[in-house]
């Protein structure tokens, strides 16, 4: 061999192993970020969950009238019915929960476990996107799409629902 062609060999074994490296780099970065986004979705459902039985405990505190009391608990109860993916009538519930405890929770109610469990939720929806959000942008590139590096899952999509809770702007209320 000649010395010319050792050190073609060594810059093409050199390029190989960097495309080697940048490959499973971004596919355990895929990998992780899938992880992540399992995390954000359980996450999420906990803390809709948690909202719900709240809403539950006020409406039999007695501090709602009663007509307030039965739509309370029943959006609670379609909200709890609701279980796996983000489907359109999940986060119709969800969104409908906002909405009545918005309207039965009168705005001079200080209600701070409800605050709170908005709160939670909204935080919770947000990080969730954000993983979303940066899976999606790993996945849009050419090399993860034309080596199928995320295999067939499914590419995720963000969770939309109205979270909107008076006094609540995403940073703890005082």
């Amino acid at each position: 061999m000649t010395a010319q062609t050792v050190s073609i060999f060594a810059v093409l074994l050199s390029v190989l192993l960097a495309v080697g490296w940048y490959l499973s780099y971004t596919a355990v970065r895929l990998d992780r970020l899938h992880t992540r986004l399992d995390a954000t979705a359980a996450a999420l459902d906990v803390q809709v969950v948690r909202r719900a039985e709240c809403a539950i405990e006020l409406a039999y505190a007695g501090g709602l009238d009663p007509a307030g009391s039965a739509l309370v608990l029943d959006v609670a109860r379609a909200s709890l019915e609701q279980e796996g993916p983000w489907t359109r009538q999940r986060r119709e519930a969800e969104s409908a929960m906002t909405a009545i405890l918005r309207r039965v929770l009168a705005d001079g109610d200080e209600c701070a476990a409800m605050q709170d469990c908005a709160l939670r939720v909204r935080l919770a929806r947000r990080f969730h996107n954000e993983a979303v959000d940066r899976t999606r942008a790993v996945r849009r590139r050419p090399v993860v799409r034309a080596l199928r590096l995320a295999g067939h899952t499914d590419l995720p999509e963000p969770v939309d629902f109205d979270d909107d809770w008076p006094g609540v702007t995403g940073a703890r209320a005082a």
